[in-house]
C-alpha cells in the first residue's frame, strides 16, 4: 500500500519544491524571504571595504539588515506619513547593499521606492515635494542610523545594533499590477521625467534575462544554491539597467552580488583576483563609458590576466558600444560582451554580441514594427498591448545565415540614429543629425555631438570625437580644424546650422549608464560663462585618490589680461591654483585635503611657458606620508612639462587662499563674450 504511495508522493515532493523555487526567485512573492529560510546561511552579498578582504554576507544577516530598516521606520513618530502603506520614499544610496536593504524594506510593508538618477540637492527637492520622505544613507554594511528624526537620521552616524530584535514583515498580498517604484531618467534635457515601474513588468524582464543568460547551472535548487557566480557591476543601481541586471536578478536567483561598484579597472581586477581564487565565477555589469576605460595592451595585462576564464560575460547598455571597443573589451576581458538596447521607459529592447554580428536581435517576447515608425510592444511597458515610439530610427536588415546548431536565424534589424533631433535656430528649422553625419564623414573625425546653446543666441555647438594624434594642439591649429570643418558643411547646410563653439575630446564624457547628460554639457562649456576656468575636455581616474584632467587654455581666460602684452601666458600662480582646485576633489580613505590646513608648497618647478589654445593635462593624487597629506601634480602638453611640484597640507582647516594674487581682481570672473568661434 505504501509503494504504491510513494510515486505520488515523490511527484507532489518535486513539484512543491518546484513551486518553492519558482516563489524563491519571484519578486512579487518576496522571494528573498523565501530564500533566507531555505538557506539562511548562504552568501548574500560579498562586503567591500578598503584596503580589505571581500568577505560574505550571509542570507541572514541581509534579512537582519532589513528587518533593522522595518524598526527605523516603526520609529518615525505616529503621525509620519511614511509609516503608512503605500507611502512614497525618495532612496538614494551609494552601495548596493544600502540600495537593496532599504528597497526590500519598503516593498514588505508594500511601500513606493522614489529612484532620482542622482542626488544633487535641487534633484532631491523636487522629488520631495511628491513624496513622504527621504530615506537617510545606510553604513557601509548596510545598517540605519539609530533614531530616525535625530541628527543622524539624516545619515552619517550610528547603526541599529545587529542584535535587535527581528521585526515581522507586513503581510502585503502578492500583486503584480502593484506599483514597486519610480525611477527618473537620466536625458540631456535637464528635466528627468518620472516612469513607474510595476512588480509584473520587472518580473517579466528578469525571466527573460534568465532564460537567455543563465546564472546558476541546471544542478541548483534554492535550497542548494550556486555560490559560483558572483555579479560585478560598474554602473548604478539608480537607473533601470543597473537595477534589474546587477542587483535585482542576483538577489531574486540567490546569486551573490558586490556591495559597492567597481568604478576603476584597479577595483575590478581586485575583485576578479579575489573572488577567482575563491572558486568563482563573475558576471560584470558595465557600460560603455566604462568599457572605453579599460587599458589598452601595454596597460591590460593585470585585468586580462585576472579575467582569463573567470568572467562568464559582460553587459553594456546606455548606448551603442563602438565596434573597437567592443573588439578591445572582450580581449581585454575574455569575455562576451553583451549589449542591450532598450530605455527606462521600455525596458530592454533588443541585444547584440558584436563579435557575432553588428545587428540587434529582439529580446524574447518583443515586437517590432518599423513602419511607419520605429515602435515597440512588450511585457515590459506600462501598457503592454499598446505600441511605443521610439525616438530612434531602425530598419529590418534580411536573414543571416543561421550558424552552426541554431534551427533558423532571429529577425534582427539596424539602428540608424535618432528621429526627434531637429531644433530651431533663428526661426529655421536644423536637423541635428544631418549636421553630425556631415562632420562624421570627415577623415579625422570619429564621432560627433551637436547641440544648441540656449545661452549663446541658440547657436550650435559640436563636441567632436577624434584619436588623439589629430587633436589640436594649439590656437593655430584648432582655428585651422574648426575652419576645414566648418567648410565641409558650407555646401548643405546654412551659417546658422554651422556650429559656432567646438570642443575636440578624445572620448565623449558619459556618465556611468553611458549618457551624454546636461552636466557633462555644462562642463564642456563653463569657460564660456565663467572666464576664470580652463576649457574642461575631460578626465580619467585610477582612484578617487588620482585624478588626471585634460583641458586647453582658451583665449578668453582672464588671467591672461597683462601677462603680457607681447605674448599673453598663464601666470604661474594660476597654475597652482587650477592643482589645488583639483586637489580638493581627492579622497584618500575617505579622507581629503578639505579637513586640513596648507601648509607650503614643495619642489614648485615651472618649466616652460603654457599660451593661449595649449591643450594640456593636469594630473593630482593624494598621498598620505609622516608630515600629513600632500597632493602631487605635473602639468604637461605636447610641448613638455610646464609645472610640477607638491602642496603639503596640516591638521588644521583652513579656507585662505593659496596666494595672494588669486585674491586680487584677476580672479574676477568675465562674461563678455568673445568674438570668434570658441
Amino acid at each position: 500500500m505504501s509503494d504504491a504511495r510513494q510515486p505520488a508522493s515523490r511527484a507532489t515532493a518535486r513539484s512543491t519544491e518546484q513551486d518553492a523555487a519558482q516563489r524563491a526567485t519571484s519578486l512579487i512573492h518576496q522571494g528573498w524571504r523565501q530564500l533566507a529560510r531555505l538557506a539562511p546561511a548562504a552568501p548574500a552579498c560579498w562586503l567591500a571595504s578598503p584596503g580589505q578582504p571581500l568577505r560574505p554576507l550571509s542570507r541572514a544577516e541581509l534579512m537582519a539588515r532589513v528587518d533593522a530598516w522595518h524598526q527605523w521606520l516603526d520609529n518615525l513618530p505616529a503621525a509620519h506619513a511614511g509609516r503608512r502603506p503605500g507611502a512614497r520614499w525618495v532612496l538614494f544610496q551609494p552601495t548596493a547593499l544600502g540600495a537593496c536593504v532599504q528597497l526590500l524594506a519598503l516593498w514588505e510593508r508594500g511601500m513606493l521606492a522614489v529612484l532620482p538618477g542622482d542626488d544633487r540637492p535641487e534633484t532631491l527637492a523636487r522629488l520631495a515635494e511628491s513624496s513622504d520622505g527621504k530615506l537617510p544613507e545606510t553604513s557601509a554594511a548596510g545598517w540605519p542610523p539609530e533614531q530616525p528624526g535625530t541628527a543622524s537620521s539624516t545619515g552619517s552616524t550610528g547603526a541599529v545594533s545587529s542584535t535587535a530584535a527581528p521585526h515581522t514583515p507586513f503581510e502585503i498580498t502578492p500583486d503584480g499590477a502593484r506599483l514597486a517604484l519610480e525611477l527618473c531618467t537620466s536625458g540631456s534635457t535637464g528635466e528627468p521625467l518620472r516612469i513607474a515601474k510595476r512588480f509584473d513588468q520587472l518580473e517579466a524582464e528578469l525571466a527573460v534575462h534568465r532564460t537567455l543568460w543563465p546564472l546558476a547551472s541546471d544542478t541548483d535548487s534554492a535550497s542548494e544554491p550556486s555560490t559560483g557566480t558572483v555579479s560585478l557591476s560598474q554602473v548604478s543601481h539608480q537607473h533601470i539597467y543597473g537595477l534589474l541586471v546587477s542587483l535585482l536578478r542576483p538577489l531574486s536567483e540567490g546569486v551573490t552580488f558586490l556591495s559597492e561598484a567597481c568604478h576603476y579597472p584597479e577595483q575590478l581586477a581586485a575583485a576578479i583576483a579575489q573572488l577567482s581564487g575563491l572558486g568563482h565565477r563573475c558576471q560584470l555589469v558595465s557600460s560603455p563609458a566604462q568599457l572605453a576605460r579599460l587599458p589598452q595592451a601595454s596597460d591590460g595585462s593585470r585585468v586580462a590576466g585576472q579575467a582569463q576564464a573567470q568572467l562568464l560575460r559582460v553587459f553594456s547598455s546606455g548606448a551603442p558600444l563602438p565596434a573597437e571597443a567592443a573588439r578591445h573589451a572582450e580581449n581585454c576581458l575574455q569575455a562576451p560582451v553583451i549589449e542591450i538596447y532598450g530605455s527606462t521607459e521600455t525596458g530592454g529592447i533588443a541585444h547584440r554580441r558584436q563579435h557575432e554580428t553588428p545587428h540587434w536581435t529582439p529580446l524574447p517576447e518583443v515586437e517590432l514594427r518599423f513602419s511607419p515608425a520605429f515602435a515597440v510592444r512588450s511585457p515590459f511597458l506600462e501598457q503592454p498591448d499598446q505600441w511605443w515610439q521610439q525616438a530612434d530610427n531602425a530598419a529590418p536588415v534580411a536573414a543571416e545565415t543561421p550558424s552552426q546548431g541554431e534551427q533558423q536565424a532571429a529577425p534582427r534589424f539596424q539602428l540608424l540614429g535618432r528621429s526627434d533631433r531637429l531644433v530651431k535656430l533663428a526661426g529655421k528649422r536644423v536637423s541635428l543629425s544631418a549636421v553630425e553625419r556631415c562632420l562624421s564623414a570627415q577623415a579625422e573625425v570619429l564621432e560627433v555631438r551637436c547641440l544648441p546653446m540656449p545661452t549663446r543666441d541658440h547657436r550650435l555647438g559640436a563636441v567632436v570625437v577624434m584619436d588623439e594624434s589629430a587633436l589640436p594642439q594649439d590656437h593655430a591649429s584648432r582655428r585651422d580644424l574648426i575652419a576645414r570643418l566648418r567648410r565641409a558643411l558650407m555646401p548643405g547646410f546654412e551659417r546658422i546650422a554651422l556650429p559656432r563653439y567646438w570642443r575636440f575630446v578624445t572620448r565623449l564624457p558619459l556618465n556611468a549608464q553611458g549618457k551624454f547628460t546636461a552636466d557633462s554639457v555644462a562642463r564642456l562649456f563653463a569657460d564660456l560663462d565663467d572666464h576664470r576656468l580652463p576649457r574642461w575636455l575631460g578626465e580619467t581616474s585610477s582612484g578617487p585618490q588620482q585624478l588626471t584632467l585634460e583641458a586647453e587654455v582658451p583665449d578668453s581666460l582672464c588671467y591672461l589680461e597683462g601677462h603680457f602684452a607681447a605674448q599673453p601666458l598663464v601666470p604661474g600662480v594660476v597654475m597652482l591654483k587650477w592643482a589645488r582646485d583639483l586637489g580638493r576633489r581627492l579622497r584618500l580613505a575617505g579622507v581629503g585635503v578639505q579637513e586640513s590646513r596648507f601648509q607650503r608648497l614643495e619642489r614648485i618647478k615651472f618649466s616652460n611657458l603654457l599660451l593661449p589654445g595649449m591643450r594640456f593635462t593636469l594630473a593630482a593624487t593624494l598621498v598620505a606620508d609622516s608630515h600629513g597629506l600632500r597632493v602631487d601634480f605635473r602639468l604637461e602638453s605636447r610641448a613638455g612639462l610646464h609645472a610640477s611640484g607638491r602642496l603639503r597640507y596640516g591638521a588644521e582647516t583652513d579656507d585662505t587662499p593659496l596666494s595672494s594674487p588669486l585674491s586680487s581682481p584677476l580672479s574676477s570672473p568675465q562674461t563678455t563674450p568673445t568674438p570668434e568661434a570658441s
